[in-house]
């Protein structure tokens, strides 16, 4: 899971209105971490006609006439889409080399986002992505329609953004000792990006006391071992509420995460933890699977 030259950092850009920000970030972690930076803009074919549903009433020469017309609707539509994409990831691509990202590669291609994650993940050593795309354009709540099936097929750290780019400066581990939670431990520890000059605080939140403090000591043998101060706080109370408390007093920008335990049922995902705190908290996420 480390961040290496042999991992690309693979950014969805689609033109929303967190797409600059999800940009910035990518820019951010691809220079902080020294690891070469992907632009992906997915086109998926959704046409819909404008012609009215009564083809049940047609005859075969007025039938064959409209799909003559659906296919050049359908032309026209991939067309613009396509023209589109290349506007959109030419100045993502001018944006990332303005800002001196120099290993860069920019690509468009056809199909959904999930997909694309699922053929280029051996490639990659973290996904960065907008909590919301087009479909939840100017709410302040909500996640994309396609988020939970990209965190679903990849197995790599996903950087999730919520909001404008801040250059971070405060990282949060919300550590449960979970298998997942192990898995974002050891990636904390691992990365160079969190040997820098970030802030890490790690919190545990238990029904006793006594179990959180006992998480948190582990998680300070892990991470003093691998030279990375932390400043660590157990807690007792509802995970979300005490967590998300902690976000807002300390000031954290990031935070990190193991996620989604469950299977994958759709219930599961909109019922998790892992949701709750993307839905109420403000900072940025990396969540570990």
């Amino acid at each position: 899971m480390t961040m290496t030259k042999n991992g690309l950092i693979l950014t969805g850009v689609d033109g929303s209105e967190l797409s600059d920000s999800v940009l910035d970030y990518a820019i951010w972690l691809s220079k902080k971490s020294s690891a070469p930076l992907k632009l992906l803009h997915t086109i998926e074919h959704s046409h819909h006609s404008e012609q009215v549903g009564h083809e049940g009433n047609l005859t075969p020469n007025i039938k064959e006439h409209l799909l003559d017309e659906l296919s050049d609707e359908e032309r026209l539509e991939s067309k613009k889409l396509i023209a589109d994409g290349k506007q959109i990831i030419k100045g993502a691509k001018d944006k990332a080399e303005a800002a001196g990202v120099t290993d860069l590669i920019a690509k468009q291609r056809h199909g959904s986002l999930p997909e694309a994650l699922l053929d280029l993940q051996s490639q990659l050593s973290m996904v960065v992505l907008g909590s919301k795309g087009h479909d939840h354009e100017g709410q302040l709540h909500g996640l994309g329609a396609q988020l939970e099936d990209a965190i679903r097929v990849i197995k790599k750290p996903i950087f999730i953004v919520k909001s404008g780019f801040k250059t971070p400066e405060k990282v949060m581990f919300a550590y449960n000792g979970s298998p997942t939670s192990h898995k974002a431990l050891n990636l904390l520890a691992s990365m160079a990006l969190f040997k820098q000059d970030l802030e890490i605080h790690v919190v545990s939140v238990q029904k006793n006391l006594s179990d959180a403090q006992n998480l948190i000591e582990d998680a300070q043998s892990v991470l003093n071992d691998a030279g990375i101060d932390m400043i660590g706080q157990a807690m007792t109370g509802e995970a979300v509420e005490v967590i998300t408390h902690y976000q807002t007093t300390h000031g954290i920008d990031i935070t990190v995460m193991g996620a989604f335990s469950h299977g994958k049922l759709h219930g599961f995902f909109f019922g998790s933890f892992t949701t709750q705190m993307l839905i109420e908290s403000n900072t940025q996420f990396i969540l570990v699977r």
